[in-house]
């Protein structure tokens, strides 16, 4: 029923005041019914308006808005409305609305007036009617009417027959019915009333909500100063006018500045969520509170079968809640209109029906075929201890989303081991699947810590084959007592499968021939292998890995590229899903990328690492980034990029959120990474610290060399003893012996952990043998590289390391131009080197020559970043009496890196001579290359930067590289 204070209940035509009333938003509507109220004062035009809209749209206040209009011009207005629930006499409403009015048409003189809420005796509602009908036509006679009815979906059915029967028989009088009704309400004789009545040209008004602009000033209005307290709630009314009057209201009431909407414990959002709930039918209601344990976002399909209906019974309740604005329909599922709508709604169900819900949800979309992985998070919170239904999935879901995705699935298996509750072997054989997860994201101690508690209590022969497996891939040394015994055990039980004992054998060798534990002498690598019977392809993969390393060792590396040749292939034979997170895979592929880039194809060596390493990253098995950015920083370096080396080095220690002390003082190091893998990123970093100059990062490196030293880890021993070298040569210290002799096995091993050592070393330890007064040893590294170079005649890296020593040992100017020759482009910080060695040679005898070696040295080495080396050169050609300064702005060119405009280095060394004016036979004595081959490179040069003549070239270059220079 309306409330006094809506509408003023007046009958004899005095206006009755009413509280003010904040009026926004709805201007079209109330325009027309301005309109409508202004044809019945003042051409007695009656009608019928029809006002429909959600709960709490505000049409209530637009009914007391038509009634405000016409009271005071005259009119004569009427007010009723059905109420919720049964019980009310039929056509009560009429009745209501008549009666402060003198009793209906009595034919007895004196007749008393009837006291709202008194009914005439029952009689037929025919009766009722035509006593309601004859009172409205006297009403009408004596002026205007307006009558207003409220909730006309509430009101019984006999009302609505009368509501039908009187406005179209009393059509004719200045009569004007105003009727508001919710949208979507499931009452089919208020459906049929609507239908008629627009059918016979009743006005429509719908009440949509209101625009964000006008709620903000109604809240303005409402709170005031306040207004910004209800921001975090304002979703939760969906713009209708009587959710932000509720809301208003309970702010005002409050103390203190209310947050952000808490779900389930925010009395405000509670009770703006309850009213909303409250005015919606019982259907309506279920679905919003259905829907809202379900999630965000669902399909209708879904919803019913949850329900247990039809998709054609939600079409009504639906579309009510739709209305309502509780619910969005997109495309194809639905959605609610904020998540905050969703929390507050489903803060309101008790929380073992949601559950309930949530729980047939899951159980049917297993049944419709979703796969596990997508319902796994769910069901992982949703599962109570001994599920074992839930276990289930959980642990296929692990297995489905471990290639893609190994975080979330070592979370689903730790869920499922903690349903489990006890030890039972069916949680070891979890545990056992866990652990590689755990290591592969990063998580080495607990996977370790995990392995030794399955290995001691193993709930099979296989299970505890496959964890010793898993421990022997992560490197280091076996972190279980007796681990020998283990390995034995595993080896011979007859209930191991055949392919995990080949692999556990072939893993164990490769892991300790990467830690330097296991050498050739015998043939004892040989003989293991033999062993191995199985023809896995993993176990195939491994084998050769191992052989290409063995054939290494032996300095046969034409050999170890061909056993690694087959490493792309033997991978594609793998599940594509598991192999690439496979440890062997990643050793062999980055063993496989080190060769390539030692025999000169640094592209196909980029393309491995690059591929290996976005693996990584997108699937987050961060064991790996270590492994795959030292590589890639290998790669950098050797191609004379020494910043971005730097900075992937710094990026490779970055996936350790902590430092850990190595075990038998190695070093520190990341958490998961072996010692030799330690090595090699501390010998990488110690190498562009002897080039750049970066006396900290050098000091730094030299500590950890010798804690190396001083450790039980043969690889990381021989490490130490390296960057020995390179400490001596970057302070001009001289070496012992035993150092020297240490440095030089390293060397002659050929690896260190999965990369290969630079072919260019073997110069450094002549140089470093002479300097400490050792000739007989730099004579002995000479011979090496010359017998290296001999048993590799396809890998010219080789001939020009034995030319460079070679030239170096006899100060040989010739020899150390063609090692300069030899070395090429792709290696220019060994090019520069052997320049500045020939030039070094050269300079008592042939000033000019020096001069140029010298300079193309600088040249090279400023553009790799190499700046220690580049100040030597300086040095050296200030003894010449030569002022390095300006023939450096010449020599250097701003923009060294070979990207500009897609030159390669070769062709931009020779562009930046024509640019300064060198002929072509010039530019090919200071580069040390034949006129042909200027020729070819330029003319490539001029394709790529779109010019015809020298000019243009000079101009092109002075433009773009040249004025950067003089910027920077």
């Amino acid at each position: 029923m309306i409330q006094a204070t809506d509408i003023p209940p007046t009958t004899d035509g005095a206006a009755v005041p009413v509280p003010a009333a904040v009026p926004r938003g709805h201007g079209r509507q109330r325009e027309q019914i301005l309109q409508r109220v202004l044809r019945l004062l003042h051409r007695e035009e009656g009608g019928v308006l029809w006002i429909e809209g959600p709960a709490g749209a505000g049409k209530s206040r637009l009914l007391a808005f038509a009634a405000e209009e016409a009271a005071p011009a005259g009119a004569l207005v009427l007010t009723g409305g059905g109420v919720a629930g049964h019980g009310m006499p039929p056509l009560a409403p009429l009745l209501d609305a008549l009666g402060p009015v003198p009793a209906l048409r009595s034919r007895e003189p004196g007749s008393a007036r009837r006291e709202p809420g008194t009914y005439p005796e029952a009689g037929s509602p025919y009766q009722l009617m035509r006593q309601v009908e004859d009172r409205l036509r006297d009403l009408a006679h004596d002026r205007p009417l307006v009558v207003v009815l409220d909730d006309v979906q509430h009101c019984d059915e006999p009302t609505l027959l009368a509501v039908r029967g009187l406005t179209a028989r009393l059509a004719g009088l200045p009569l004007l019915w105003v009727l508001a009704a919710r949208s979507h309400h499931d009452v089919p004789a208020v459906e049929s009333l609507r239908r008629d009545l627009l059918t016979e040209r009743a006005v429509p008004l719908d009440v949509p909500a209101l625009d964000p602009e006008a709620v903000r000033l109604l809240v303005r209005d409402l709170l005031g100063p306040r207004a910004a307290q209800a921001d975090p709630y304002l979703p939760l009314c969906g713009g209708l006018p009587g959710a932000v009057r509720q809301l208003c209201a309970l702010l005002a009431s409050r103390t203190g500045t209310p947050g952000a909407v808490r779900t389930g414990g925010d009395p405000v959002a509670g009770a703006v969520a309850a009213r909303r709930l409250d005015q919606l039918t019982q259907h309506a209601k279920e679905l919003v509170l259905i829907a809202s344990a379900l999630g965000d976002s669902l399909t209708v399909r879904h919803l019913s079968r949850v329900l247990g209906c039809g998709e054609s019974a939600l079409l009504r309740p639906l579309g009510e809640v739709l209305a309502a604005g509780l619910m969005r329909a997109g495309q194809q599922h639905l959605a609610f209109a904020h998540p905050s709508v969703r929390d507050a709604v489903v803060a309101t169900l008790p929380p073992p029906v949601r559950l309930s819900v949530r729980r047939r949800s899951v159980d049917l979309r297993l049944a419709d075929g979703t796969p596990p992985a997508v319902l796994a998070a769910e069901i992982a919170e949703l599962a109570e201890p001994g599920d074992e239904h839930a276990i289930r999935v959980l642990a296929t879901a692990a297995r489905e989303l471990a290639p893609h995705s190994p975080a979330t699935a070592a979370a689903h298996l730790r869920r499922a081991m903690e349903l489990s509750q006890d030890a039972a072997p069916r949680r070891m054989r979890l545990a056992a699947r866990l652990i590689p997860l755990l290591w592969e994201t990063g998580e080495a101690d607990e996977a370790r810590a995990l392995a030794r508690e399955v290995v001691q209590v193993p709930p099979d022969a296989a299970t505890h084959a496959r964890v010793c497996l898993e421990l022997t891939r992560m490197g280091g040394r076996f972190p279980v007592a007796e681990a020998e015994a283990h390995l034995r055990r595993a080896l011979g039980h007859r209930g191991v499968p055949q392919p995990v004992k080949d692999q556990l054998l072939s893993t164990t060798l490769l892991n300790r021939l990467l830690a330097g534990e296991a050498e050739e002498a015998g043939g004892a690598l040989a003989g293991s292998l033999a062993r191995a019977r199985g023809t896995h392809p993993l176990n195939d993969l491994t084998q050769r890995t191992l052989r290409s390393m063995s054939a290494c060792h032996r300095q046969r590396w034409t050999e170890a590229l061909g056993h690694s040749e087959s490493v792309p292939a033997k991978v594609a034979e793998l599940d594509p899903a598991y192999g690439a997170a496979l440890p062997e895979v990643v050793v062999s592929t980055v063993w496989r990328a080190a060769l390539l880039g030692l025999a000169g194809d640094g592209t196909a060596a980029a393309e491995l690492v690059e591929g290996g390493l976005a693996d990584a990253e997108q699937r987050g098995r961060r064991a790996y980034l270590p492994l795959w950015r030292t590589a890639r920083a290998r790669l950098l370096l050797d191609g004379g990029r020494l910043p971005e080396a730097a900075r992937e080095l710094a990026a490779a220690q970055e996936p350790a959120a902590a430092r850990e002390p190595a075990a038998a003082g190695a070093g520190p190091r990341a958490s998961g990474t072996s010692a030799a893998s330690e090595a090699a990123m501390v010998c990488a970093r110690a190498r562009i610290a002897f080039h750049t100059g970066d006396d900290a990062e050098l000091e730094a490196c030299a500590a950890l060399a010798e804690a190396c030293l001083e450790g039980e880890d043969r690889q990381s021993r021989r490490a130490g003893a390296w960057i020995a070298v390179l400490t001596a040569l970057y302070r001009d210290e001289a070496l012992t012996r035993h150092q020297l002799g240490v440095a030089a096995a390293h060397l002659r091993r050929g690896f260190l952990h999965a990369t290969c050592l630079d072919a260019g070393d073997v110069v450094l330890l002549v140089a470093a043998a002479l300097a400490s007064g050792q000739r007989d040893m730099a004579a002995a590294a000479v011979e090496f590289a010359e017998e290296r170079a001999r048993l590799n005649p396809g890998l010219p890296l080789f001939a020009g390391a034995a030319a460079h020593a070679r030239g170096l040992f006899a100060r040989d100017a010739d020899l150390l131009a063609e090692a300069a020759e030899l070395h090429g482009a792709a290696r220019p910080l060994l090019r520069a080197r052997a320049l500045e060695d020939a030039g070094e040679c050269a300079a008592s005898t042939d000033a000019g020559t020096a001069r140029s070696r010298f300079e193309e040295a600088l040249r090279l080495y400023t553009g790799c970043g190499a700046q220690r080396d580049a100040r030597r050169v300086h040095g050296r050609l200030r003894k010449l009496g030569i002022r390095p300064l300006g023939a450096a702005c010449a020599a250097a060119p701003a923009v060294p890196e070979p990207e500009w405009r897609g030159l390669t280095r070769s062709e931009l060394g020779v562009v930046r001579l024509i640019a300064h004016g060198a002929t072509n036979r010039e530019a090919a004595e200071r580069l040390f290359l034949s006129p042909h081959t200027v020729n070819t490179h330029l003319r490539h040069a001029f394709e790529k930067l779109g010019v015809r003549s020298r000019v243009q070239l000079a101009r092109l270059y002075a433009r773009e590289v040249d004025s950067a220079a003089v910027s920077a």
